[in-house]
């Protein structure tokens, strides 16, 4: 018998033309099926429909969406970073022979500010032939979106996807083996689902010095303002209830997405519920000693020395980078290809000369006690290299040999911790049990050492580097890792997708 194919073709030009420090993309896509026969059997496999499933952000159809024998065209126009347009597309089977989904076939050139996603149809699925007045299809989701991480620099900026889905005869004795589509064009990025499910909010009226409230941000934000080279991050905000990960058996809530794309997340437990003692995963002192400016460093140069250098030297662990390391060793290092090397702050700069020298005997208040204490303005920024702890990544000091960190204070406050010392029962960091930050507070004239913490009440609290409480471990999913399944919820929470 004649082996009938067709292929399909999805020809899509996007551009992206900025205008007034917006974004705007436009995305036209064109489908069309070509075919011929001449036997009595009839083949005739075709579109027959095309519906818009979701707009989201500011994303708009320049006309309605058309689908009619071998051609489907959509024009859809994308604003800002975060806008996406889903689209179905239903591929009938109007004749008498079965067919088949054989494969596909890609180029593409371009920038890489917009994307293209394929799903709903798999290599090997079968459009059985019509029986009677009946007849079946298969639905193609096509989802194009402007890149959320894009910074929207202002350049004209086009892309070309041609897509060539081939159709043909199905054999039951010689059938296509099943498989994706389109892998490239077929993956769902975590990243890119956070953004899509939450509407991105300002926090150009968050008063920082206050709690989160229904009043005072709840949600997910967006700055520039004291953030790594002024690039965006997105963070979330109060009792939000919808930034639960489930990642190497255990679960997280998601803190922001960094500056480079990456995901903090933090240790909620072993359950997505833990609270209180089974949100942290021991208790530790930062360190043995809090007899020395050193000691509020997650490394340092050892006690008392001549120098700011060698006194903030990153030559000796301290307890709980120890403690920290061992649990990664254990519960992570087995998942390690999926994390990002983004590194963790610990900003032991000085906020001017004469708040003290950092070493010997010197009583030292630390930048960040001055910059959320008394400035009132919390940063993302890690100051000093020296200070950014990474593996191999050579913005920071390449001291760590596992991935793991813990918070800042100061990501503390965007999560909704005050800077005034009242509770901060509304942020979702809030788990009734006190935890360690990686920030230092101070070097007091009683010769103490002391750090940023929680308190189990919910006060952005300091206390003394040698004292033992929680152990919260926070580290970067890479920029890349898929979303597997899960909304975000506790009870559906997102699932990386492993391979």
């Amino acid at each position: 018998m004649d082996r009938r194919r067709n292929n399909i073709i999805i020809a899509s030009l996007i551009i992206v033309a900025v205008l007034m420090s917006v974004g705007y993309a436009a995305f036209s896509s064109t489908l069309k099926i070509n075919s011929s026969g001449t036997i009595a059997t009839t083949w005739r496999v075709e579109f027959s429909d095309i519906r818009t499933k979701t707009l989201t952000g500011g994303a708009t159809n320049k006309s309605t969406p058309t689908a009619s024998g071998t051609l489907a065209t959509f024009n859809v126009d994308l604003v800002v970073p975060g806008d996406e347009a889903t689209y179905e597309i239903d591929i009938t089977n109007y004749g008498t022979l079965d067919a088949e989904i054989q494969g596909a076939s890609y180029t593409v050139t371009g920038s890489e500010d917009v994307y293209m996603r394929l799903s709903g149809v798999k290599k090997g699925d079968v459009i059985k032939a019509c029986t009677g007045s009946t007849c079946n299809k298969l639905t193609l989701t096509l989802s194009v979106g402007y890149n959320p991480l894009s910074t929207g620099q202002a350049t004209s900026k086009t892309k070309t996807i041609e897509v060539t889905i081939k159709v043909g005869q199905y054999s039951s004795s010689n059938p296509t083996p099943p498989g994706e589509l389109v892998p490239e064009l077929q993956k769902n990025y975590l990243v890119q689902q956070i953004l899509k499910n939450n509407t991105v909010l300002s926090d150009s009226n968050i008063n920082f010095k206050n709690n989160s409230s229904a009043s005072n941000g709840r949600g997910l934000y967006y700055t520039t303002k004291g953030t790594a080279n002024g690039q965006p991050t997105y963070y979330f905000r109060g009792a939000v209830t919808n930034n639960y990960v489930k990642f190497a058996g255990l679960f997280w809530r998601i803190v922001r997405i960094n500056e480079d794309g990456t995901i903090r997340l933090i240790y909620q437990g072993t359950t997505a519920t833990a609270s209180g003692a089974s949100s942290v995963t021991e208790n530790s002192a930062f360190n043995s000693s809090d007899s020395a400016n050193s000691y509020v460093g997650y490394m340092n140069g050892g006690g008392y020395k001549t120098s700011y250098e060698e006194e903030n030297g990153n030559k000796t662990a301290s307890t709980i980078k120890g403690k920290l390391d061992a649990w990664y060793t254990s519960k992570l290092a087995s998942n390690s290809s999926y994390l990002a090397d983004s590194g963790f702050c610990n900003d032991r700069s000085i906020y001017q000369a004469y708040y003290g020298k950092g070493y010997a005997s010197s009583p030292t208040t630390y930048a960040a006690k001055e910059r959320l204490q008394r400035v009132g303005s919390p940063s993302l920024a890690c100051k000093q290299k020296n200070d950014l702890f990474t593996v191999n990544n050579s913005l920071g000091n390449r001291a760590l040999t596992s991935p793991i960190g813990l918070i800042t204070a100061d990501e503390l406050v965007y999560a909704g911790y005050a800077m005034t010392g009242t509770t901060a029962t509304d942020s979702y960091l809030h788990t009734a049990t006190a935890y360690w930050t990686m920030s230092p507070y101070e070097f007091t004239s009683s010769y103490k050492a002391f750090m940023y913490s929680v308190n189990a009440s919910g006060y952005l609290y300091n206390t003394a580097a040698s004292t033992s409480i929680g152990v919260r471990p926070v580290i970067n999913l890479r920029a890349d890792v898929e979303l597997a399944s899960g909304i975000g919820t506790s009870a559906s929470p997102y699932e990386v997708k492993l391979s």
